[in-house]
């Protein structure tokens, strides 16, 4: 499947017919995940939330949904040749479930549409084993104010839950839970409940075939327009200030030069790349040498799981790079590089109360300064460098 990035959005440049053939295939295997499908309104979540953005980027299948995705794709400079509506999607998938006689489970959205949406589902395809489960009042982020609603999706044993409760909760539910959830797949289908349900009734023909649909919504329901304000023009906006800074802005960062009592240098194994380097983090909304500050100890926390860190010294915007162009990176944030400041740290705590991040650093280690350039990847040197200069007096 080929990814392009919207918004910081994982996209699959995949049609619905290759969607399907590739969920057929899942399910078949001993794999389990998540499917989401991004529109410009949970692209502007990713474009907002870097939690979020990393929930869509961790999804087994991302389906596009919405014909301003391939807007968005031009303005971003790629292109995206497939468009795939959620309702057309899940039809597909109940036909498949109902053929290899699979178990659905309809998860959220209110009591009544789900019940109806079982009901005419049953009626529709009456081989088909689906069940409803409402399972409470969701947060944002996700969680429920059922203290039962893992252990009676567990009961179930759903080979398939379409998670029915909009951006970003269903995201958010489906990341965290995959894991302890006895089913093989979910896929966070939001408001497509309501059109199995037939409390709202698809577009004509000839407005699907235009990519009108959000319009015959709109009709439908009044009380959308500021979605579709979002998506019709707020969406394609954002998609060309990233573009914009997607060539001409750097990204504050701030890394860490943390020494401990030995005088020995802290460096991290990235978890993606395998390079031994500074734990580092963004500060793009640092404007002061405060905010820098503050920044540094909040992501060295986040990284290595302790605050034990005090702040002896620093260099400010010591060295700027741009993102490699071949890779995708520019696409997944808003930059065309970063600029650094370096932080001298004093780490104050024990081994024992380093407790990695496993979505940034895969292992660490503390490193004689001499040792430090023939460990460390070749593209980190002129910033350990730097430090090694500027630090000296304290190894």
């Amino acid at each position: 499947m080929n990814d392009l990035y919207i918004l910081g959005a994982k996209i699959n440049d995949v049609s619905l017919k290759e969607a399907i053939d590739e969920i057929a295939a899942f399910l078949f295997s001993d794999e389990k995940g998540y499917l989401v499908t991004p529109n410009p309104e949970i692209c502007l979540l990713s474009y907002k939330s870097k939690i979020f953005r990393r929930f869509l980027q961790y999804s087994w299948m991302s389906v596009p949904d919405g014909f301003g995705l391939k807007i968005g794709a031009k303005i971003l400079g790629t292109k995206l040749n497939n468009i795939t509506t959620g309702a057309d999607l899940c039809l597909k998938v109940i036909k498949l479930v109902e053929q290899k006689n699979y178990s659905l489970l309809l998860l959220g959205g209110k009591e009544e549409i789900g019940r109806r949406a079982l009901n005419v589902l049953s009626t529709k395809f009456p081989k088909l084993r689906i069940t409803y489960l409402n399972g409470g009042n969701f947060d944002t982020t996700g969680n429920s104010d059922s203290h039962t609603i893992i252990s009676e999706i567990n009961s179930l044993k759903p080979d398939i839950i379409f998670v029915c409760l909009g951006a970003p909760k269903q995201e958010h539910f489906m990341a965290k839970n995959i894991n302890i959830l006895d089913t093989k797949l979910m896929l966070g289908v939001g408001g497509t409940i309501d059109f199995l349900a037939e409390e709202i009734k698809r577009a004509p023909q000839i407005l699907r075939k235009f990519h009108l649909e959000w319009f015959w919504r709109l009709i439908q329901e009044p009380q959308r327009w500021k979605r579709i304000i979002k998506a019709v023009i707020i969406f394609p906006l954002v998609c060309i200030y990233w573009r914009i800074c997607s060539e001409f802005c750097y990204r504050n960062n701030v890394a860490g030069f943390i020494i401990n009592n030995q005088g020995k240098i802290f460096l991290g194994k990235h978890a993606k790349t395998g390079e031994w380097k500074f734990p580092q983090g963004g500060a793009k909304n640092a404007k002061t040498d405060e905010e820098l500050k503050a920044s540094v100890l909040r992501e060295m926390q986040q990284e290595l799981g302790t605050d034990k860190f005090k702040i002896i010294d620093y260099i400010k915007n010591c060295h700027k790079y741009k993102f490699p162009k071949n890779i995708s990176t520019w696409n997944i944030d808003k930059y065309v590089g970063q600029k650094q400041s370096l932080f001298l740290l004093k780490f104050i705590g024990e081994d024992q109360d380093i407790k990695l991040d496993l979505h940034e650093h895969s292992d660490w280690q503390w490193v004689d300064k001499n040792e430090i350039l023939k460990i460390s990847a070749t593209v980190r040197h002129p910033l350990i460098q730097a430090g090694l200069k500027k630090f000296k007096d304290y190894l």
